[in-house]
């Protein structure tokens, strides 16, 4: 362990103790919600414990040594001590992965002696919108410092007064931990149709009709369904309010949606559906559900029409010169 203990050459090294501190991290709160701005407290426990102790260099019958050695042994029962403790609380994942935001990563406790337990120490974070529900890891790491070794060096012009040597030593402790984020909401929406299902480039006061339904276990009430469309298509009516939806419930969205000129004809468009409400738990929540249109070009079918319209008008006007001049 680390560097030789430079207190053995020291005569007044009476004993040898084993044993340092170890201390259990536990999480307050296990689970939390989509979007939630909150603080998770920390806990930590000092469970450490003297495992052995030996006799390393007897005291001599002497009253200075005796006293020494009886000093030391009193002291050596700090070994288990944990001193200057700091927690940090990191997030392991990279990327778009990260689950949320530790706003202030790092608390310190003190002194944690054997058996004792901190107080809360608080975290405070913010879980992003995007994070799908599910257990994601953290990792609370533990630093401190510990009395490695502890000597008492008798002085025979004062007996009951030795000289006394500490060494310290550093330890790092990881604690594997997990967070359960779940919905905010036991309400949950999903788009059953869309009807029609495409528009025609160019087209305007296109009416849509969008059937949802409640597949959560909680019902939502005042339910306020905007819709937020990709570009190229444009909401005129926006709203659709819904006093009550229960479990297991379908209701009918209106919308009336205008598709630009400019618009790509065979693509298919995303509608983001914007829900907010309130459950039986929480108010103004607001969620988020996609559908699909799909933008046609006005094809040959148009052009074809519009030739046999005039084509059926020429004939017309034909037929009536002929027959005035057959008069």
């Amino acid at each position: 362990m680390g560097s030789p203990n430079a207190l053995e050459i020291f005569p007044g090294d009476f004993y040898k103790v084993e044993g340092s501190p170890e201390v259990a991290v536990s999480l307050d709160r296990e689970m939390v919600y989509q979007g939630e701005e909150t603080s998770l407290y920390l806990t930590l426990t000092n469970r450490g414990r003297v495992t052995s102790i030996r006799v390393n260099d007897p005291p001599s019958t002497s009253p200075e040594e005796r006293y020494a050695a009886r000093v030391e042994l009193e002291l050596e029962n700090a070994r288990t001590a944990a001193q200057d403790v700091s927690v940090s609380l990191l997030v392991p994942q990279t990327g778009e992965e990260v689950p949320l935001e530790v706003k202030r990563q790092v608390a310190y406790a003190g002194t944690l002696r054997e058996g004792q337990v901190s107080s809360r120490l608080e975290f405070p974070i913010e879980v992003y919108e995007r994070t799908p529900p599910g257990d994601y890891d953290l990792l609370a790491v533990v630093n401190y410092t510990y009395q490695w070794d502890v000597a008492a060096k008798p002085k025979s012009s004062r007996p009951e007064n030795p000289d006394i040597f500490y060494l310290y030593e550093s330890k790092s402790e990881t604690v594997p931990l997990t967070l359960r984020v779940v919905r905010e909401s036991g309400a949950e929406f999903r788009v059953k149709e869309v009807a029609p299902s495409d528009l025609i480039v160019g087209s305007r006061d296109n009416v849509v009709k969008m059937t949802i339904e409640n597949v959560g276990d909680d019902y939502a009430r005042d339910l306020v369904a905007r819709l937020r469309p990709e570009s190229g298509i444009y909401v005129s009516v926006d709203e659709s309010p819904i006093p009550l939806l229960r479990p297991g419930e379908t209701a009918e969205l209106v919308y009336k949606l205008d598709v630009s000129k400019d618009a790509v004809p065979e693509k298919t468009y995303s509608l983001k559906v914007l829900f907010e409400f309130s459950d039986s738990r929480k108010d103004d929540i607001s969620e988020t559900e996609n559908a699909y249109l799909r933008i046609e070009e006005d094809g040959p079918w148009g052009l074809i029409s519009g030739a046999v319209l005039a084509a059926l008008a020429a004939a017309g006007l034909l037929i009536h010169r002929r027959r005035r001049g057959s008069v």
